[in-house]
């Protein structure tokens, strides 16, 4: 059965309303910081915020086998030597357990393309990190009430392979201003070393198989002014208007350039598009999630999601 029967009706409805269950495979998934900022407070664990895929491995040792899903519970079965790895420590298991992380290797697209392959993936290189486990049947119940302080222990009492990590910690007290300083200081050391940004998890925090405001995710923007070099007329809807900014410049020693169109309204594609010719060597203010590496260019740099926010120096009403 399909989970989204096209007619405004999911599994959540059938499985609230019907006594024959709908069978969903669902792990925690981490709210948005901006939505909690009040739940911002007292004693977390704040680990850096991967960008790799998840990864749930369950290790059943009545049945004697791993198996490793991704978040929706499609199986993935080409990274052999995890799978092996996770199959060695199965005698150090007293019950079978659940391990949540994310796997990463060297080239994030490149693991994509390698994860769903159907035969010879070149995966070597991937490290599952983890963050997180559980008793499966913990985990069948739709989650566990011991807090993520004993759940971190159970991490560190198995011995694990050289594919298989666990993911930094550091605990602190976001009730104090030591503590909110420390978080800020992380914070920019967790950018600086280029991941996506940080986790937010209290420590007395139970594991729920939804979404929850219980992991918080803190992504931080970046700002960046960059020089108009070139205008792409829009398509569709936008033809005869600016469909996107064709910028580039330096910051902090990297080369930059990207296409802008996000962020832009309808008066402005059509007031911009007027002037186009105008708007080559401006300097314009892009908001982005990440400065990333361009694959076909050496030393050219990229954004990630970037979106206009305003040319600077330009006043309402001001002619260009």
């Amino acid at each position: 059965m399909r989970k989204d029967l096209r007619c405004g009706v999911t599994h959540k409805t059938i499985n609230k309303h019907s006594t024959m269950k709908v069978p969903v495979f669902e792990c925690m998934l981490a709210d948005d910081s901006k939505k909690h900022e009040k739940k911002m407070v007292g004693e977390v664990y704040v680990e850096p915020k991967l960008d790799g895929v998840r990864v749930i491995t369950i290790c059943d040792v009545d049945k004697d086998e791993v198996k490793m899903f991704s978040r929706n519970g499609k199986e993935l079965s080409n990274f052999p030597k995890i799978l092996e790895q996770f199959d060695s420590m199965l005698d150090q298991m007293s019950e079978s357990m659940v391990f949540d992380g994310e796997v990463m290797s060297d080239d994030f697209q490149t693991l994509m393309r390698e994860i769903h392959r159907k035969g010879g993936a070149k995966t070597d290189d991937a490290v599952l990190n983890l963050f997180d486990c559980l008793p499966l049947e913990h985990f069948k119940e739709g989650g566990s009430n011991n807090t993520l302080g004993q759940r971190k222990e159970w991490l560190d009492q198995y011995e694990y392979g050289p594919n298989i990590s666990k993911v930094e910690v550091v605990k602190m007290d976001l009730s104090d201003d030591d503590g909110q300083k420390q978080f800020a200081d992380y914070n920019k050391l967790c950018i600086d070393r280029g991941f996506e940004g940080i986790m937010v998890k209290p420590i007395t925090g139970v594991y729920e198989c939804k979404r929850s405001s219980l992991w918080l995710k803190v992504k931080p923007f970046i700002e960046v002014s960059l020089t108009v070099k070139d205008v792409e007329e829009g398509t569709g809807r936008n033809v005869g208007k600016l469909g996107a900014l064709i910028v580039e410049g330096t910051d902090n020693g990297k080369f930059i350039k990207t296409n802008v169109g996000s962020g832009l309204t309808d008066a402005d594609r059509e007031t911009f598009w007027e002037a186009k010719d105008k708007l080559i060597g401006q300097i314009v203010e892009v908001r982005a999630d990440a400065i990333t590496q361009n694959q076909d260019v050496t030393d050219e740099w990229s954004l990630r999601f970037p979106r206009f926010l305003r040319f600077r120096g330009f006043e309402p009403g001001e002619k260009m």
